[in-house]
């Protein structure tokens, strides 16, 4: 193998809850691994398993993006010059994602206590000097407004995954289920409160910094959120790890995976007009994002009216 394959508990040993481990845990049609040519041949049991790591790191990305930058951005405009209004709705924005970080942290604990039972985090690993970067902007969203951007992307985006959740509710494991029915009952709020912030932010911002930010948006963007790898290969381990007759396979897993980086269908399914509407018909308001299309297929100006 390729990569250090990582373990983490199966079964009833690492469950602190009643958790169905009979069922999937998030519909198969959101997970990376799916989208491959060596999935069709896998057995039922082996994608029942890859299914549930793959949506304990569903979780874990919620818990990375609720806890990075939820507090640190909305609170940098509750201490500004507001309305009450959007400042009270800016105050339950950030007491809802606390909740949803509680939510989905205590639904991976009790998946895997001996694992999340130490930490929120175990398929995402981000660098000390990355991490305290992005603690460093998201603390001046005044220079660096693409986070607005960013956090309205991923909210409306969450809306669309949970949506899909409730299509499959019946097929899925209820805790899974219940938890993202509540995730999506609160992001239909926290799209409206992004869009009143960018709408006071956005058109006000230097067009020179508003350049620079884009850059760094596309950057960001094409690095971590539409190819699989890092965190996505290590659910990959961990997952081959469990299946002693898979091992010889996993160097082409892990090949096909990465693949996917490349492919127009699988680039194009990640943030499209069907998944984010709202978000690419602003980005429309502004040419400045009609650069995006490099590293976000699915959006081409003017064609999402």
């Amino acid at each position: 193998m390729n990569a250090q394959p990582l373990s983490i508990p199966a079964g009833p040993e690492a469950l602190s809850g009643t958790i169905d481990f009979s069922r999937p845990f998030i519909p198969e049609e959101l997970t990376a691994f799916y989208r491959t040519a060596a999935y069709a041949t896998l057995t039922p049991p082996q994608r029942l398993r890859y299914n549930q790591l793959y949506a304990l790191y569903f979780n874990e990305q919620t818990i990375f993006f609720e806890q990075s930058l939820a507090r640190n951005v909305l609170g940098h405009f509750i201490a500004q010059n507001l309305p009450e209004d959007l400042k009270a709705g800016l105050r339950q924005f950030i007491e809802e994602e606390e909740q949803h970080t509680r939510m989905f942290r205590r639904l991976n604990q009790q998946c895997a206590s001996e694992i999340y039972g130490r930490a929120d985090y175990y398929f995402i690993q981000v660098p000390p000097v990355a991490g305290k970067m992005l603690d460093a902007i998201s603390r001046r969203p005044q220079w660096f407004p693409f986070l607005l951007w960013f956090m309205h992307l991923q909210e409306e985006r969450a809306l669309f995954f949970g949506r899909t959740f409730m299509k499959f509710a019946d097929l899925l494991e209820p805790q899974f289920v219940a938890a993202q029915r509540k995730h999506l009952a609160d992001e239909i709020g926290h799209v409206r409160w992004d869009e009143a912030l960018l709408d006071r932010v956005w058109s006000g911002t230097n067009p020179l910094l508003r350049r620079v930010n884009i850059r760094i948006f596309a950057w960001m963007m094409g690095e971590y959120f539409t190819k699989p790898k890092r965190a996505a290969l290590r659910v990959l381990a961990a997952w081959v790890n469990e299946f002693p007759a898979l091992q010889p396979q996993y160097a082409e897993f892990s090949s096909q995976l990465r693949a996917l980086g490349s492919d127009p269908a699988f680039r194009h399914s990640l943030y499209c007009p069907e998944n984010v509407p709202l978000t690419f018909k602003r980005f429309d308001q502004f040419p400045e994002f009609g650069s995006l299309t490099r590293v976000i297929p699915g959006y081409l100006p003017g064609g999402n009216s």
